[in-house]
């Protein structure tokens, strides 16, 4: 019985590694940033900050298109608060990209998300 669990057991963290978990910083520019946005059933009045990528790709992240339509808001910042007056367009930010295990979308299909970002 034990070498059942204990097979069972490493099945599940070789497939844990298979799934491509992956995390790491990129470089992005902001191409817009846009206060009001189309909701699902009227206009919602948010912050979002579009992003282009800049330079390469750290190794095992996902292709560029990926990320194309990439955003983040505000609180996807280390400090918040300093987001809205300092972020302007054209300016470069640095931000943790990491997929996730979870059944859901982020980023054109592909289980990404953004977060801890910075001025670069």
């Amino acid at each position: 019985m034990r070498k059942i669990i204990v097979a069972l057991a490493a099945c599940l963290v070789l497939s844990g590694c298979g799934l491509g978990r992956w995390e790491g910083e990129i470089r992005f520019r902001v191409s817009s940033i846009n206060t009001c946005y189309d909701g699902y059933s009227d206009v919602i009045c948010a912050t979002r900050i579009y992003l282009d990528l800049v330079g390469d790709l750290p190794g095992g992240a996902p292709e560029p298109s990926a990320f194309k339509g990439a955003f983040v808001e505000p609180d996807d910042f280390v400090d918040e608060s300093k987001v809205r007056d300092e972020v302007a367009v054209g300016d470069e930010i640095i931000c943790v990209g990491e997929e996730q295990s979870e059944a859901f979308d982020y980023l054109n299909g592909n289980p990404l998300q953004l977060s801890k970002c910075r001025m670069a």
